[in-house]
Formats: structure tokens, sequence, C-alpha cells
């Protein structure tokens, strides 16, 4: 079966046998990319599940669970049910640099006690992590530079593969810069609306290079973030 399995390579056969932080990790990223969009069907199945004593879960993929049943599946329920921690990514493509630095300006301001936060430039990182990063965190900045009216490339590819895997109960907002037209984030706030998660302000823009005013709103923006990360992970 493809439930609690990983796309993890090693000569050991068991959980026991291997890292068991990096084995869940590997399967935190399998669901994030695999199971996220069934999310329903591993809930009732886990229902099905209570009570049965597990002693082993062979996936079809990875490593057999035979020490840890407990852990991966506790850690199923979680997901499955889209608990978030409070953690804030800021996911960023950027033409010139002005969008890198309005990306930084907003990490600086998430990054608040008991808030995790994680910066990440799109080509820089690929599909499968940041769907992975995606799929615990409680709040997300999307930023992009704007080409042709619309935003970079591997940006709309990131927003269109997550919205294949229905991340849900995310907060957001979109950012990005831009010089003789407009659009970039423009687009990625339809797309995060489309994702159907909670945009907690207007997109944030800058024509060209960033002022010293607008890194400072960028900064306002990360803090709110870092609130509603908290508030979420709470609840």
């Amino acid at each position: 079966m493809d439930a609690f399995g990983q796309h993890y390579a090693t000569s050991e056969r068991f959980d026991d046998q291997a890292d068991l932080p990096t084995v869940m990790q590997e399967a935190k990223t399998y669901y994030a990319n695999i199971i996220l969009p069934y999310g329903k069907a591993v809930l009732s199945c886990l229902e099905r599940m209570a009570g049965v004593e597990i002693n082993m879960i062979a996936p079809s993929h990875g490593l057999i669970w035979r020490s840890h049943g407990a852990e991966i599946v506790a850690a199923y329920r979680n997901w499955a049910q889209h608990r978030s921690k409070p953690k804030v990514l800021v996911i960023y493509d950027t033409m010139w640099e002005s969008t890198a630095a309005m990306a930084e300006a907003i990490l600086e301001g998430a990054t608040q006690p008991g808030v995790s936060t994680t910066l990440i430039h799109i080509r820089r990182s690929n599909l499968t992590r940041i769907a992975g990063e995606v799929l615990d965190a409680a709040a997300v900045a999307f930023g992009s530079s704007t080409l042709n009216h619309g935003m970079m490339p591997m940006a709309a590819a990131t927003l269109s593969y997550l919205e294949g895997l229905r991340p849900q109960g995310k907060t957001a907002f979109a950012f990005g810069s831009y010089g003789w037209g407009r659009g970039g984030p423009e687009a990625i706030d339809q797309a995060l609306r489309a994702l159907q998660w909670e945009i907690v302000r207007e997109p944030l823009r800058s024509h060209y290079r960033p002022t010293p005013e607008i890194l400072e709103e960028c900064r306002r923006a990360g803090r709110l973030l870092a609130e509603h990360a908290q508030k979420l992970a709470a609840g």
C-alpha cells in the first residue's frame, strides 16, 4: 500500500535499523507529495484501525514499521487533520534580487519567540521539498518578481503543484516587485485564494528596489504572519 511509505533508499529493511528522525522526515515528505489529497480516506482508515493491535506495517515503498508504528500512525492523524505547527514559510522567486530583499525582511519580521521560520528560494529548492515544508506550516508568504504581467514561471509551477495537493488551514499573503508593468503579486494573490487559504493582507508590492519604508512594511507583515501562525497552531 502507498500509505506509511517513504521514497527512501537504504540497505536496511526495518524502521528500528535506521535513524528514526530521518525516516519520519522521509515519511512526511512522502505523505505531503503523494497522500495529502486523500486525507479523508486516511482518517477513515485510521478510525477503522482504532483498537486494533498493530505489530507491523509493511508499505509498498521504504522501510517496514515494526517498532515505531504508534509514531507513524499518530503523525498520519496529524497530517490528515491538517494540524499546523507555529511555523512560517517565506517562499519566493526573484529576478534582480528586489523580491529577495523583501523576502528576507518578511523573514526577519516573522522571526519571533516560539515561531520557526524557513526561507525558500524556489529555484534553489524543489517541488518535493517545498510541499513537505508546507504540509505542517501554519503561515506562508509567497512572492515573485513580475514577468510579462504575471509571476515567474517556477513560482507559477509551485502554486499549481500545491493546488493539486490541496494543503489546508494556512494563512498567507502575496508579495513581490515589479518594473514597467504590474502583475506578479496580484497573480499570486489569486492563486493563494484558489487554495482557499486565509489571506491576511493585500499583496505587498515594491516598484523596483524596495525602499526602507517598504522593507519595514515587510517586517510588519512578517510579524503579522507569526501572530497568525501561533494562533493557528494553538487552535
